[in-house]
């Protein structure tokens, strides 16, 4: 089976995942809105990867957690920066890694 890509962010990140070819898309304007397409993503068959800013995530608050616990393995959600770069201090993925290989990953820059 061939899985689809979906994003959730704001209309410019969603915009460039469109032209890039994501089928399934949403523009965060509302929090209700955004759980509801949410959780037709989490739902439907055809979704493997979704995408959601962070910004959009802190915005959602406890209830996207909760949501993204009681799914299976697929579809995979991952969180991304919006396209002004934003992400929290904390990097999950990055903390993820290390908890379960035991090796600290350190981006270097310059």
């Amino acid at each position: 089976m061939s899985y689809k890509i979906a994003v959730i962010g704001d209309l410019e990140t969603v915009t460039g995942f469109n032209l890039a070819g994501a089928r399934f898309a949403h523009v965060h304007t509302d929090k209700e809105k955004t759980l509801a397409k949410l959780e037709e993503f989490l739902t439907h068959g055809e979704i493997g990867l979704i995408f959601i800013t962070h910004r959009v995530v802190e915005e959602i608050g406890p209830e996207f957690n909760r949501r993204i616990q009681e799914k299976g393995l697929v579809p995979l959600v991952l969180k991304i920066p919006d396209r002004t770069g934003y992400a929290p201090e904390r990097d999950e993925l990055q903390e993820l890694i290390k908890r379960t290989v035991g090796v600290e990953i350190q981006m270097k820059t310059g």
